[in-house]
């Protein structure tokens, strides 16, 4: 009986507590109570106090904003899109009406309804550049990539992108291709200095095809040292996790004369920060029954035109000496992905370079300087040149040092 008295003693102070939180008239404390219920998953309630919060002052727009929210934890979309409607057509530049408005999109079970919603929001604020960006990926989703391309493209060539921005949209236009073919020259000559008297030759074809979210490359490399020759191939894929994850891994083999007996490659990336991009990753080689290992460190900042990039590459080990690369990448982007200059500057020679790291396995212990510049053209939307050259400066010995001349050249073809 006693706990009887004590069950109604209890609903009543509820009861009592609810109707005074109800029939509060001041906006500014509904909206703290309101957004603490929110925050505790208490959403019926908050939508109660968003409710009467409303009624009192219908353009207090903070209020209307939680009441959406509410309305989306508890599955009712109807009414949330009447609220956000009100807004859109109330208050558009309300400084969270649009970003309410880009959540709203990730909502939609259907592409096709979600696009329709995001073309309205773009008419709404025309020449947005998040919009246009929703509108590209919405595109890719829909297997629309023609369309997703020449948005994203319009796009990135505007003036005044953002460097978050800018890597967003050249991660869709890589996406937005199916297939490209490829071939490449590279071309070595060497000073007086070096024992060779003949320049190196190395060609490389190549066929990359778009799977979804992953590219996977086929790579025939052939070199011509005029003492000997050797053919490397190679398997590629750069599978993409989601937005701001993705990975590369290689795998390669050839006869052991010029190229390694085997290679095997894996970097991770990760997108942060909006403009950074992160790498881990390693390289495997193996020469004649024997494994070398390198470790590789990379961090990329996009900043406005600018594609800033520092690699580290640490080892493998050679005759007691720790082979070391350090490279600097730095890009500008004249109007797109595919248009753009281009220079390195480096130390040391990294297995990346599949054309000259066996001088390394000759000579670890010993320094090189090397720098590139290029630029990287784009003709239409199907042709893609690209042109470069520099110096490498190493010692040969001891007591000798000698330089190269690298020129190097390539075509790739999309379609």
């Amino acid at each position: 009986m006693k706990n009887f008295f004590y069950g109604i003693l209890l609903a009543v102070t509820s009861l009592a507590g609810y109707s005074q939180h109800i029939t509060e008239t001041n906006t500014d404390s509904l909206y703290l109570k309101a957004l603490d219920a929110y925050k505790n998953g208490q959403y019926q309630s908050s939508l109660d106090l968003t409710r009467r919060g409303l009624d009192l002052a219908p353009e207090y727009h903070d209020i209307r904003i939680l009441e959406i929210r509410n309305y989306w934890a508890l599955n009712n979309y109807a009414e949330a899109d009447k609220n956000l409607e009100y807004l859109l057509k109330e208050a558009p530049e309300y400084i969270d009406t649009k970003p309410l408005a880009l959540q709203r999109i990730g909502r939609f079970q259907d592409n096709q309804k979600a696009f329709q919603y995001l073309s309205r929001l773009d008419s709404l604020y025309p020449g947005d550049t998040s919009l246009k960006i929703q509108q590209a990926k919405l595109l890719l989703k829909m297997n629309r990539r023609k369309e997703a391309r020449e948005i994203a493209l319009k796009t990135i060539e505007a003036s005044g992108i953002s460097g978050a921005n800018r890597y967003v949209l050249q991660t869709i236009l890589n996406r937005t291709v199916s297939n490209e073919i490829g071939i490449n020259y590279q071309f070595i000559n060497f000073s007086k200095d070096y024992s060779r008297d003949k320049p190196w030759h190395t060609v490389s074809g190549e066929f990359q095809h778009n799977f979804n979210r992953t590219a996977v490359i086929g790579r025939v490399n052939y070199t011509d040292r005029a003492y000997d020759q050797g053919t490397l191939y190679e398997l590629e894929a750069y599978p993409v996790f989601n937005d701001r994850m993705y990975a590369f891994t290689n795998i390669g083999f050839s006869d052991g004369t010029l190229f390694p007996d085997f290679r095997a490659s894996a970097s991770l990336f990760y997108n942060f920060a909006k403009i950074f991009e992160g790498e881990v990753g390693g390289r495997l080689l193996a020469f004649n029954d024997t494994n070398y290992l390198t470790g590789i460190l990379g961090l990329t900042a996009y900043q406005g035109s600018f594609y800033l990039n520092i690699r580290i590459f640490l080892g493998p080990e050679r005759m007691n000496k720790l082979v070391q690369n350090y490279q600097f990448n730095v890009r500008y982007y004249m109007r797109n992905a595919d248009n753009y200059l281009f220079a390195r500057l480096g130390s040391g020679i990294s297995p990346d370079e599949r054309a000259i790291f066996t001088q390394v396995q000759e000579n670890p212990g010993l320094e090189a300087y090397y720098f590139n510049l290029g630029i990287n053209k784009s003709i239409g939307i199907h042709h893609i040149f690209q042109l470069g050259g520099g110096y490498l400066f190493e010692d040969i010995n001891a007591q000798a040092k000698g330089n190269q001349l690298v020129g190097f050249a390539s075509y790739r073809y999309r379609f």
